[in-house]
């Protein structure tokens, strides 16, 4: 008997919450970096809510909650909001991609240090985490609707 693959993903989904939530508190109040959790590169001025690390949090919350709602089988009624996850999964993948562009650019423009914890680079490893959890939303998204089409035409016959 092995272990449903399932349930790994959701111990996967909840540890990147917590890892993603911690990040995002350590960046922005430890070591004062907004320009980090800032998705828009604000430049640096203020503290946003809106960051990349917050993202990663979020964007593993959204996947957990797919993988739960799989496993409660909400899915098969509601597969308008599969497409919706999928949707929001490639707009985040998309934002991801500009701001580690951007962060690169930025720190590759002010010749930032990889060991400064101040460093535009971090920025550019945050959005890849985001990249990562915005793909794994997408695909999990699309693996649950593309097994519920199925099941959907089965039961029209």
């Amino acid at each position: 008997m092995g272990i449903n693959k399932t349930y790994m993903r959701i111990a996967y989904a909840s540890f990147g919450t917590i890892v993603g939530f911690s990040a995002f508190l350590v960046w922005n109040f430890v070591y004062n970096q907004p320009w980090t959790g800032a998705m828009g590169g604000l430049s640096g001025e203020g503290n946003t809510l809106c960051s990349d690390t917050c993202d990663e949090c979020v964007l593993a919350l959204w996947t957990l909650i797919t993988h739960i709602m799989y496993l409660q089988d909400y899915w098969r009624t509601w597969l308008k909001g599969l497409r919706f996850f999928m949707f929001i999964g490639i707009f985040f993948s998309l934002l991801a991609l500009a701001t580690f562009v951007v962060f690169l650019a930025i720190g590759v423009l002010y010749k930032d240090s990889f060991s400064d914890p101040q460093s535009f680079f971090l920025s550019c490893v945050w959005s890849v985490m985001t990249l990562k959890w915005s793909f794994m939303l997408t695909h999990a998204a699309q693996q649950y609707r593309i097994e519920f089409e199925d099941i959907g035409i089965l039961s029209d016959f």
